[in-house]
């Protein structure tokens, strides 16, 4: 992990980048003044002394008693981030308890027949409020599921309410989601890159499709108690953002289901031929 993505997860957890830094280097260095925590972590001098008393208000940090000139300390790291956790978590459940109340004052709203969201943190979202309105089952397929360690607190919410998740994947795609195996049952049966690549060599052939343009080990598809249908498509490169189309219709998802059918019986003839 680098210096600046921790900064950014202490950012979400409550924190200011100029606290982020202050706190990141006086972990690194130990008790220092506000001087070398500024040539540390490039907070401008101006700006520490404040950032400092900031953090010594919050509880992370604290001055040294007696110290010529003043030096801070910072508090061990599992006490201090689980002081923060605790304030944040707090927070959210207050502000909770006041937005559901508007939202339930604002009445039923028409919903979408079918959506698209690009982005990580969008795709993250939509598909974290379909799982968390699960009643019966959620069904998943991907060769590449890492997306979902993203969703364990959906996975928790709906498991805990009695709802059934599966997912179906390669087995090095399940190591992707150590962990995830307290929330959902998953099984090994889809066939890797390379095997479903060759088997559709010839569909690649024709002008209009190529293997850049269709790559079935980069998508997650999620049926949800059979009312909505989710794919996400992952990018191959990082520079790249997720898209995610969402449909809710009976109709569409009973025509695609047969349509996922008939492909999961095409690879199978594929995988047959191999090993005939």
């Amino acid at each position: 992990m680098t210096q600046s993505s921790i900064v950014d997860d202490l950012v979400r957890i409550g924190l200011t980048k100029n606290e982020a830094k202050a706190y990141q280097s006086l972990v690194r260095l130990g008790r220092s003044t506000a001087r070398t925590v500024a040539e540390e972590s490039g907070i401008p001098r101006s700006k520490v002394y404040e950032t400092l008393e900031l953090l010594e208000k919050r509880g992370v940090i604290k001055r040294v008693a007696g110290a010529d000139p003043t030096q801070f300390d910072p508090a061990p790291v599992d006490a201090a981030l689980d002081h923060l956790e605790e304030k944040v978590t707090s927070s959210a459940t207050s502000a909770r308890k006041v937005l559901k109340g508007l939202q339930a004052l604002r009445g039923t709203e028409a919903k979408e027949f079918a959506w698209a969201v690009q982005g990580l943190e969008q795709v993250i979202m939509d598909m974290r409020t379909a799982i968390e309105s699960a009643q019966e089952y959620v069904y998943i397929a991907s060769a590449s599921p890492g997306l979902l360690s993203h969703l364990r607190g959906a996975f928790s919410t709906a498991k805990n309410r009695g709802v059934n998740i599966e997912l179906t994947t390669t087995t090095p795609g399940f190591e992707e989601v150590k962990g995830l195996e307290h929330y959902l049952n998953a099984r090994v049966a889809m066939p890797g890159k390379d095997l479903l690549m060759d088997g559709f060599r010839e569909m690649f052939q024709t002008p209009s499709l190529s293997p850049d343009d269709w790559e079935p080990t980069r998508i997650l598809i999620m049926n949800i108690d059979g009312r909505e249908s989710i794919a996400v498509f992952l990018p191959g490169e990082e520079t790249t953002q997720p898209w995610l189309l969402h449909i809710r219709s009976r109709l569409v998802i009973f025509i695609q289901w047969h349509v996922v059918k008939t492909l999961i019986s095409s690879v199978e003839l594929i995988i047959q031929s191999r090993t005939s």
